[in-house]
């Protein structure tokens, strides 16, 4: 089936709560797995998702992603997840930074960023990819993704008819977004009805713990 006539629906996940006792930001960094709260949180997710009939299962390569997606599987008969670069974690030049200071810079990872930095655009861009795959591959059934924080928001936001700006993030609520900001294991649905860059997707919130 041509992707502008196919239909989908996405259930994108953030992960887990991630031991981070140093409070800083991980991004790209190894070594950052599920923190036992995390590994509660991937499981409500994993039961909340257990009565859909997933076709398929996506990951980011990130450890904390993964570690969340078993989880999924776990209540998938059959279904083992797929690692997708597309929905990776964002590169930004602040890995390793304490989580206080970015919070009063506004969660700013973006302004001035330089290759292989991602901008809000970069990021969202290879989202919008990852789900012209799944139109393309599962046109007609349920998928699920884990994903990161951001690669929630921004298509959230082009969701709202807004292309997504760093500094929006701080302010999300203004764009229908019912929290601050996505909660680990929270789940968005986006309803995809043809090329999501023809079309934009209806999308919805909810965390299930």
């Amino acid at each position: 089936m041509p992707v502008e006539n196919a239909r989908a629906t996405l259930y994108l996940l953030r992960h887990g709560e991630v031991h981070n006792p140093e409070e800083i930001l991980y991004g790209r960094l190894p070594g950052f797995r599920l923190s036992e709260r995390g590994h509660e949180q991937a499981c409500a997710a994993a039961a909340w998702l257990a009565d859909k009939p997933l076709a398929a299962l996506y990951c980011s390569p990130m450890e904390r992603a993964r570690q969340t997606a078993a989880h999924v599987a776990a209540r998938q008969p059959g279904l083992s997840a797929v690692i997708d670069e597309r929905i990776i974690e964002i590169s930004t030049p602040y890995e390793g930074e304490p989580i206080e200071a970015l919070a009063a810079m506004g969660w700013d990872l973006y302004s001035g960023n330089q290759p292989p930095h991602e901008l809000p655009g970069t990021v969202l861009a290879r989202v919008l990819d990852f789900f012209e795959h799944v139109l393309a591959a599962h046109a007609g059934r349920q998928v699920a993704a884990v994903a990161h924080g951001d690669i929630l928001v921004f298509p959230w936001l082009y969701a709202q008819g807004v292309p997504p700006e760093a500094l929006m993030k701080d302010k999300l609520q203004e764009y229908a977004l019912p929290v601050d900001y996505p909660a680990t294991a929270s789940i968005m649905t986006f309803e995809l009805a043809g090329s999501p860059r023809e079309n934009l997707p209806a999308v919805s919130y909810m965390c299930p713990y």
